[in-house]
């Protein structure tokens, strides 16, 4: 059958035109479609890539300074730097072999004040500090910075990448603690190449594929990160290979179109199906990604070790909270939380087992706050929780209470049980603080009422101790006013009886400020606080001065001497109180110094070496509040001391607590056992100095004989002794 030429003229004109025309219109359309879905596709992929890299490097960096500042924190490496001459043997066990052991850093140095090292390790051995020349230029700035820091606190880090060896690496810097608590003269650097196992391990971590290093012009088919340092240098490339979704997608998605332009017939269905197909690829490779985004994410909030929100996420959530607060019905409550004897674990199993106590810590206390409230740790041993929709003060004061009892349980390190405790501060909102910085501050101030008070225990913040923080810090200054003036600060004596209370057979240098404000002031009170300010030290050496000179005048009786722990713990302190009797003529042996057994519990080692120097130049020594720590008598048969003196607190109990007079008898017989001379203090009563000369005490010293007195009256209080 012959189709007439108007037919196939129509036919042309009204279906294969038109359906011509709406293939074509469709496949260009088609054609733009997929092409700008790829393009914006591997443009959002590209963008995420470069948000993973970068919060994955920052996060390195975090790392690498949490790594340097747990050792650098570590006590015992203070105070070891400051022996002569220096143990390698032992650094190389705690520093080198550590951190590149432990965290995989390379070269590692400890620096002195001046930027020059004094020790060296490089790739698993000890090197020779000459070595330390092809680290120095890197160092320079970044140690710069540190120093700035120590100006604006007392413990500073600085991290940074740098070029070292014309190779990416990350560097760290962080201040050593000198072994009491404050930054010294020491830095520890520490320094980790971007090598390729650095790399593999980042780009597992970020999901990237062929991450590497170039130094030079990058090569532009693959994606790239300018690395920096803080300064903004430019250190190199890191360069990966990008996941192009849209690409992918383009490659499925090219020859179905084709399929669909020469198959009329099946396009709806191949259309169909491969677009479904396509789909559900691109959502699994975006899914990925979001998964790697907020992993990412998580690890910026939250706690390396234990998992709990970090200080930034903590500050978040408080703020959030306060936002939501209903200020008629409701509070909030911010708890600071200090572990107790954290560092004594640490010194006796290892920091793997304080982590591992960390984590615990963490576990228990996540079991003790509901489901809505917050737990986070701000570093080392301090931990925060937050708890909204809070009703009564009661709940609060249930919760601590079960917190305190919760961690007071055993924890179970390497096999053996181990014990801590906690301190608790608490700021409660409205009523104590409206904003997140005044709650922190205030319940702070609380912790340190808490440890204040002997530890393992809670206080709620109130205006008054608010007023406390504020009246310590106006004594604290006028303090080092008086102490730099010497003005308002004197030495007093109080002296030391023979058992018949008729004869003084020694002196007791006590400091005494009478504030020209406030009056006299305890030294109960502002002794605490020269520790605290580190002058503690300057006064107990001028203490000794007023001491030795004043024996001069009196060479038959002994000068006692009370010896601060920081004192007794600080370096050179035997050298500095041997020069100071030669300098005021006067013989040791004159001189009593009466250590606490505070002294003693931390390092049981170091204080016998000086102890045993303190004897064999001439000093005699006194264990002063004996019988109040844990195991005062084990100190007897480990240190070698002349006298013990028997607390006040037992004195004044003699004919109030049962036992009394037993328990006396039992030290002094023991004492004598040991050819000590024993000195009762606080005798205030005829009754209490009859019981104790029946008891067999040696010597007595309290009230009922004498006050401490100024130096111009002890010629008086002596000719009174002897008239009677």
């Amino acid at each position: 059958m012959k189709i007439s030429d108007s037919f196939r003229s129509h036919f042309i004109r009204e279906v294969i035109i038109p359906l011509v025309l709406v293939l074509l219109i469709t496949f260009i359309a088609a054609t733009f479609t997929v092409w700008w879905a790829t393009a914006k596709t591997n443009r959002d992929a590209a963008a995420r890539q470069q948000q993973v890299i970068e919060t994955a490097l920052a996060q390195s960096l975090t790392e690498m300074r949490k790594q340097n500042r747990s050792l650098a924190l570590w006590q015992p490496l203070g105070r070891h730097l400051e022996e002569r001459p220096q143990d390698t043997s032992w650094l190389n066990q705690n520093v080198g072999t550590w951190l590149s052991t432990m965290f995989d850093h390379q070269l590692i140095y400890i620096l002195d004040g001046d930027d020059r090292p004094i020790y060296g390790w490089e790739w698993g051995k000890n090197v020779p500090l000459t070595q330390f020349a092809h680290l120095r230029q890197p160092i320079l700035a970044l140690s710069k910075q540190l120093k700035t820091l120590l100006a604006a606190t007392d413990h500073a880090e600085a991290v940074d990448f740098t070029l070292a060896d014309n190779r990416p690496a990350a560097l760290a810097i962080s201040a050593i603690d000198d072994g009491y608590g404050r930054s010294g003269r020491f830095r520890l650097v520490s320094l980790q190449f971007l090598d390729t196992r650095y790399l593999n391990a980042l780009a597992q971590r970020s999901l990237l594929n062929d991450l590497h290093y170039a130094d030079g012009n990058p090569i532009k088919a693959e994606a790239n990160y300018l690395l920096k340092n803080h300064l903004g240098d430019a250190l190199g490339y890191i360069s990966w290979r990008p996941a192009a979704p849209g690409t992918q997608m383009f490659q499925v998605i090219g020859p179905v179109g084709l399929t669909m332009v020469l198959i009329i017939m099946l396009i709806c269905t191949v259309m169909i199906r491969r677009l479904w197909l396509s789909s559900l690829r691109l959502s699994q490779s975006l899914l990925q990604l979001s998964a790697s985004e907020a992993q990412a994410q998580h690890l910026a909030f939250h706690d390396v070790l234990t998992g709990l929100p970090n200080r930034a996420l903590v500050d978040e959530r408080l703020t959030h909270a306060l936002a939501r607060l209903n200020r008629a019905t409701e509070h909030i409550a911010l708890l600071l939380l200090d572990l107790d004897r954290f560092k004594q674990v640490n010194d006796t199993y290892g920091h793997h087992a304080g982590d591992e106590l960390i984590i615990d810590v963490g576990h228990r206390l996540s079991e003790e706050i509901a489901e809505n409230d917050t737990v986070g740790r701000l570093g080392g041993d301090e931990f925060v929780v937050i708890v909204e929709g809070i009703t009564s003060i009661g709940e609060i004061q249930a919760l601590c209470e079960r917190i305190i009892t919760s961690l007071a349980r055993p924890f179970t390190l390497l096999g053996s049980e181990t014990w801590i405790g906690v301190s608790i501060g608490v700021a409660m909102a409205p009523q104590d603080a409206g904003d997140r910085l005044e709650m922190m501050r205030k319940a702070d101030i609380a912790l340190y009422e808490a440890k204040s008070q002997g530890r393992g225990q809670y206080r709620v913040f109130d205006n008054s101790m608010d007023e406390q923080v504020k009246t310590r810090q106006l004594i604290a200054a006028d303090l080092r006013i008086a102490l730099q003036n010497r003005r308002d600060l004197a030495v007093y004596y109080q002296p030391l009886m023979d058992i018949s209370g008729q004869e003084v057979v020694g002196l007791e240098a006590l400091m005494r400020w009478y504030h020209p404000v406030r009056g006299l002031i305890s030294p109960a009170e502002f002794i605490p606080l020269a520790e605290e300010m580190g002058l503690i030290i300057q006064i107990g050496e001028w203490v000794l001065r007023e001491a030795c000179r004043v024996s001069l005048a009196w060479p038959d009786i002994s000068m006692a001497i009370n010896v601060s722990p920081l004192q007794f713990r600080s370096a050179g302190f035997v050298e500095r109180f041997k020069t100071i009797i030669e300098e005021e003529k006067t013989l040791p042996s004159r001189i009593e110094l009466e250590i606490t057994e505070g002294v003693l519990i931390e390092d049981e080692k170091g204080a016998q070496e000086i102890m045993r120097a303190l004897r064999e130049a001439g000093f005699r020594i006194a264990l002063d509040d004996f019988g109040t720590g844990y195991s005062s008598l084990n100190y007897l048969s480990h240190f070698s001391v002349d006298k013990i003196k028997i607390d006040r607190s037992f004195t004044q109990s003699l004919g109030v607590t049962e036992n009394s007079t037993a328990i006396i008898e039992s030290v002094v017989k023991l004492g004598q056992a040991m050819g000590l001379t024993v000195t009762a203090e606080g005798v205030e009563t005829d009754s209490q100095m009859a019981a104790l000369a029946e008891a067999g005490c040696n010597q007595l010293q309290g009230y009922l004989f004498s006050q401490a007195v100024s130096e111009d009256k002890i010629a008086d209080l002596l000719a009174r002794h002897k008239a009677s």
